[in-house]
């Protein structure tokens, strides 16, 4: 569903008609029933009445509503945001509570005024718009569809161009997250490696001025040398796929020869189904397996967000595309397999197999484009959620200025990290006895040691951080299905780099 979106300095209500009805006003209250905002218009005292007369204790995400609609037709809603001094924490909670109450209004206005800065009005709007999102494509008879189509945000007028450019970036952010989600919500049988890859050409299709996509299939990688990832490839039907996706924001393309000037480099695990190989896994939960291609969703959805938002930075994206199954092809634990870059890797878990596709990634993205910096995304280990939960995604890095830009991404955008340790004790687990490295180490710092074992295939001076988004990708439960972080979060720091 499309909503058309916009930001007022003050409210303006035109005469309604059938087609464009007067909207419904949304207000917020603190918890000592305080209207916020400082905006005074013909209808604050009228929110202020219903406060009152209602006993409303504005309570986080409490509502109350008027529905004695006065005399021009315009219908009021209060919503509680709670302790004033953490309105900010609860931003995001408070955008997708404000989504539940109006969407079954055609046309709504929000009133924030000048409580909330454009970063948290980003937040809020973004939580707001994600709320709308739906995925049900597969059912037969589909719930009736929100009715909103018409969204007004009443911010402070001093700063209008500002909160314009935030909302204008939102709605980029929430194009490649949505994308982000459908791609990683997809069924499985419908979404293989080849499918994936398709994908990724539409966004040369639609934004062919500025966009190149190149697939390499299976012969290219085995004369290129990748054996790490065709030893998860080999075990499918489905033919494993590296996807290579140049944006180039500076310049136009202009020609097939053109090059990348010095670009940040994004790659994204792209496992659209993993049994675990021959290290089967348990047969509970193995549906959320196609999930693990949420790194790759991740990163084809932030490109298609920069690409909407126009940003002035070359990008270079690479998706490791496979699909990990058992089979007479299938690798076996104590297979030794040889990387790009001449590494021998001995295979003792056919299920750690999302490091072999990225470390091949890793290394053909440094030979090929030499990029500034370079982030991976992954699905990469259970360890990660044991570790950080649902909450923060794990970072880690090699580079102060590349890690202090993620971070900082994190927090504008409330799509949080949280640094983790790359000591060369960690590392130490993955010797072998047979080659030069194991594809896991003990039961202890699982996440960390798979983030080494990327590390050893990043060239010497070369920044590059890693995120282990195992936790933060997907839910499960009753509100299962992928969240599309951290699309927010690099989209942010992406627009960091303009201009660097």
């Amino acid at each position: 569903m499309s909503i058309q979106l916009s930001v007022h300095s003050e409210l303006t209500l035109k005469k309604a008609t059938k087609s464009n009805p007067l909207p419904q006003l949304v207000f917020f209250a603190d918890n000592e029933g305080k209207l916020l905002g400082n905006t005074q218009n013909e209808h604050t005292a009228r929110a202020e009445n219903l406060i009152k007369k209602s006993g409303f204790k504005g309570e986080l995400c409490d509502v109350v509503s008027d529905y004695a609609l006065s005399d021009d037709g315009v219908g009021i809603t209060v919503i509680g945001a709670g302790k004033l001094d953490k309105l900010a924490k609860n931003i995001q909670k408070l955008g997708a509570a404000t989504y539940k109450n109006i969407k079954n209004h055609k046309s709504a206005a929000i009133v924030w005024g000048d409580v909330i800065c454009q970063k948290h009005f980003s937040q809020f709007a973004l939580s707001l718009l994600a709320a709308s999102y739906r995925f049900d494509r597969y059912f037969a008879k589909k719930a009736d569809a929100d009715k909103l189509t018409t969204l007004s945000f009443i911010n402070n007028k001093d700063s209008q161009d500002d909160y314009q450019a935030a909302l204008d970036m939102t709605k980029a952010t929430f194009a490649g997250q949505s994308f982000a989600r459908d791609l990683a919500n997809e069924a499985p049988n419908n979404l293989n490696p080849v499918a994936l890859a398709k994908e990724a050409k539409k966004l040369a299709k639609e934004y062919g001025d500025k966009v190149k996509v190149t697939i390499l299939g299976e012969k290219e990688m085995a004369k290129l040398g990748m054996g790490c990832f065709m030893s998860v490839s080999q075990g499918s039907d489905a033919e494993g796929q590296l996807v290579v996706i140049e944006y180039y924001g500076k310049n136009k393309k202009g020609s097939k020869k053109a090059k990348l000037d010095n670009p940040i480099a994004l790659v994204g695990k792209g496992i659209t189904f993993d049994t675990g190989g021959i290290s089967l896994k348990p047969g509970a939960g193995m549906d959320e397996m196609k999930f693990d291609m949420g790194g790759a969703a991740a990163m084809l959805g932030t490109t298609k967000a920069v690409c909407e938002a126009g940003l002035e930075i070359d990008l270079v994206t690479v998706l490791a595309c496979a699909e990990n199954m058992p089979s007479g092809k299938a690798t076996r634990p104590g297979d030794i397999v040889t990387a790009m870059d001449g590494t021998s890797v001995e295979i003792l878990n056919t299920d750690a197999e999302g490091r072999l596709v990225l470390c091949d990634a890793l290394c053909y993205v440094q030979d090929n484009y030499k990029p500034r910096t370079i982030v991976d995304a992954a699905t990469l280990t259970g360890a990660c959620v044991i570790a950080l939960g649902s909450v923060r995604s794990a970072v880690y890095s090699n580079d102060e200025d590349t890690l202090f830009a993620l971070e900082s991404a994190g927090e504008h955008t409330g799509d949080l990290l949280w640094q983790m340790p790359l000591d060369d004790e960690y590392a130490s687990q993955l010797k072998s006895n047979f080659a030069d490295l194991q594809n896991i180490g003990g039961r202890e710092g699982g996440s960390i040691t798979a983030a080494c074992f990327l590390q050893h295939f990043i060239k010497e001076g070369q920044a590059w951080a890693h995120l282990d988004i195992a936790g933060t990708a997907s839910l499960s439960g009753a509100n299962k299905g992928a969240t599309g972080r951290p699309v927010p979060m690099l989209v942010q720091f992406l627009k960091s780099q303009e201009n660097q």
